[in-house]
């Protein structure tokens, strides 16, 4: 009997030994992930302050009011008496840029994703929207090299002065606004519930009309956050719009008629800072372009704002929708239809046939036109890339770029150091962040809140506030000389925060029973996210750093700032200053030192393009291998794949589809010029509509009488 007393008081203390350790562990890691989280936000709040603190004297000398509504801007040295700071003018511009990129950007949006999620089959969809996710990795520079080589010279041949315009800069942000906006807003649509569409189409709506009285107004919330997002990506364009837009302080030319106003030579805050911060005229200067940064500050703060009302009214509207459904479903029981009054209704419904078909042609012809438009600006700006950069390719070029200076090679170089130094400093700092909002935080906790609002916020703001911000602190005060570590130490700012939002839902994306099973099999917390967590959301963790990548390979205002314009091999290493393919971009195209700096600007693009063709190709490869139960398919799955395509068959039956689709066109064409078909048309829609009538007051008197009894 004594044994197994002993075994009874030694087990327990074992179990209740290593329960402690384990709770040691976890609470170590738990204090450690939010302590470094707390550093990393106070670190993030310090730009704000830092932005507010160099704005200071401008607003105290000049005046903060007479700072915005004053339009004349003539900086000039410290104690310049004819000095003025005015940025309403920049700001006309800027707003009036922006109104015309949302007029051609909106609509090709919406109706363009509404296709793909809509009509697409899967493979097509697919390759659309890797298409239009190629489109979001080119540089801003090689829009703004593409928009003055080939854009510009449209606007010249419609009566422009110079290819550098509103309207060159205005098409061009357009565009590249286009790929972020459809991308959030095909996810809000894929968002939408089946049972809505199936819903709808079970009562007799057109697809047309389910696509936009259920579909679009279910995921218009969303849409309207995706338009918010594509217009601060429109405001804080900087090297682009330095490059298309003219570069005048002067302001909107009103005088010269609608064409002299629409090609006005204009600049942008964003552009404003980039232009003159490098070479400012002294420290009230160098305040007035702190100060428009502190502007944009406040501009993303209003958006990321409205972005919020717009979700929470969305979370009511569910609410109130579900409650107004039940009402109607009661009201509904108290005044039932009878047999004959459905026949009726369902009857005079289905005569408006004709006019839904009309209908639905000219949506879909809308749709279908928007996602041509968006297809074709891609295939037009990739070809004229890849063609004029194989075309003026030559390995001169490659080792030397305008006289004696290094060549693509140098640049390359730059690119790859400055790549490997961001992500050395920046992955850590994001994965830690995003294990805390992911695992530790509370989501109705003010601080989480908070901490997210102020992620939110920052992968939002312009990436010039970044660079100036980095100029100040990493070179003029911790005097770090203008190279590779302290541009990566601006790029980590930069990237930090859409890293943190993409590992945070790859974590997030874990199964619980994941979790679950790994405490059931006595694993602690740490162990358990150490050990099957992280492991398991490596796949989304990849991809987020390979987009990460492409978009250090393709930012080019911070590195402008921070790193330098010559164009040298780093042979200081990271302390070497230098110029990436990008900022190089930039400079041939701005300066054009020599007869040959466009041929040399399209090669680098070409290399850029390429870089980023190769990283999309990665992340695509890679998170196919990462998929759980994927089979690598045979040379003979391939080839009968291949086959298929090219097969007769497909090719008659896609022809058919086609050409069926223009003889409906021109067919309801033809019935638009026709008179009498229109007047039986009217004829009988009035008789439906009084019939119609009819039925329902029958129902409401019948309805009433029910209650009275």
């Amino acid at each position: 009997m004594d044994n197994p007393t002993i075994e009874t008081t030694v087990a327990p203390k074992k179990r209740y030994k290593l329960k402690i350790k384990l709770s040691k562990v976890d609470a170590t890691t738990k204090w450690t992930i939010i302590i470094a989280t707390v550093f990393i936000l106070l670190a993030l709040l310090v730009i704000v302050g830092f932005i507010t603190y160099k704005s200071v004297p401008i607003f105290h000398d000049f005046g903060f009011f007479k700072f915005i509504f004053s339009s004349t801007w003539n900086p000039g040295s410290d104690g310049d008496a004819n000095a003025s700071y005015g940025i309403l003018g920049i700001i006309g511009s800027t707003i009036m840029m922006l109104l015309i990129s949302l007029v051609i950007a909106v609509p090709l949006t919406i109706f363009g994703s509404l296709f793909i999620c809509e009509y697409l089959k899967p493979k097509a969809k697919a390759f659309v929207t890797s298409f239009i996710q190629l489109m979001a990795g080119i540089p801003s520079v090689v829009f703004g090299l593409f928009a003055i080589d080939q854009i510009g010279k449209l606007m010249v041949m419609c009566g422009a002065s110079t290819p550098g315009n509103m309207m060159t800069a205005a098409i061009t942000l357009a565009f590249m606004a286009l790929p972020t906006m459809m991308s959030l807003t095909i996810d809000a649509i894929e968002s939408v519930p089946d049972g809505y569409r199936f819903a709808s189409l079970g009562l007799g709506v057109t697809r047309e009309k389910t696509t936009f009285n259920v579909i679009f107004k279910t995921a218009l919330p969303k849409i309207i956050s995706a338009i918010i997002i594509g217009i601060a990506r429109i405001i804080g364009e900087t090297m682009a719009v330095i490059m298309i837009a003219g570069g005048s302080a002067a302001g909107l030319n009103a005088n010269s008629g609608l064409g002299g106003f629409l090609f006005s030579s204009v600049r942008t805050l964003a552009g404003t800072i980039g232009l003159e911060m490098l070479e400012n005229s002294g420290s009230t200067h160098e305040s007035a372009l702190y100060a428009i940064g502190f502007i944009l500050f406040g501009l993303v703060i209003i958006i990321n704002l409205f972005v919020l009302a717009v979700s929470h009214q969305r979370k009511n509207k569910i609410v109130k929708r579900k409650i107004e459904a039940e009402e109607q479903v009661a009201a509904e029981q108290t005044k039932p239809y009878s047999s004959k009054q459905l026949k009726s209704l369902v009857n005079n419904y289905t005569e408006k046939r004709a006019y839904q078909t009309f209908e639905s042609i000219i949506l879909k012809f809308f749709m279908i036109t928007s996602l041509a438009i968006v297809l074709g600006f891609i295939v037009w700006i990739l070809a004229t890339i890849l063609f004029k950069g194989v075309v003026g390719f030559s390995w001169g070029s490659f080792i030397t770029i305008d006289g004696n200076r290094s060549g693509i090679l140098a640049t390359l170089l730059v690119t790859v150091l400055l790549v490997l130094a961001t992500l050395t400093f920046a992955i850590p700092f994001a994965l830690i962040v995003a294990i805390y909002l992911a695992e530790y935080a509370s989501e109705k906790n003010f601080f989480t809140k908070f901490i997210r609002f102020g992620i939110n916020l920052l992968s939002s703001t312009p990436s010039i506030v970044f660079g100036v911000f980095g100029l100040s602190l990493f070179i003029t005060i911790m005097h770090i000389p203008m190279s590779i570590l302290a541009s990566s130490f601006t790029m980590t700012l930069v990237v930090i925060p859409s890293m943190i939002i993409v590992f945070e839902d790859s974590i997030k994306s874990v199964p619980k029973n994941y979790r679950e099973a790994a405490y059931g099999m006595g694993l602690g917390r740490t162990a358990t996210l150490w050990k099957v967590v992280l492991p398991s959301s490596f796949k989304g963790m990849i991809t987020g750093i390979i987009l990460t990548i492409a978009r250090i390979v393709g930012e080019s205002a911070p590195i402008y700032l921070t790193l330098g314009t010559a164009v040298r091999l780093p042979g200081a290493g990271f302390l070497s200053s230098g110029a990436t393919m990008t900022t190089e971009i930039y400079i041939l195209v701005s300066e054009g030192s020599s007869p040959n700096a466009m041929n040399d600007a399209y090669m680098l693009s070409f290399f850029a393009l390429l870089i980023i063709i190769l990283l999309n190709y990665v992340s695509h490869f890679v998170s196919l291998r990462l998929t759980p139960g994927f089979k690598k398919p045979t040379w003979a799955n391939r080839a009968a794949q291949l086959k298929l395509t090219f097969s007769k068959s497909m090719w008659q039956r896609n022809w058919k589809a086609f050409a069926y689709f223009f003889i409906r066109i021109g067919k309801w064409i033809g019935r638009i010029f026709d008179v009498k078909y229109w007047k039986q048309y009217r004829i009988r829609h009035k008789q439906i509509a009084i019939e119609i009538k009819k039925v329902k007051k029958e129902v409401l008197k019948n309805g009433r009488s029910k209650k009275a009894n």
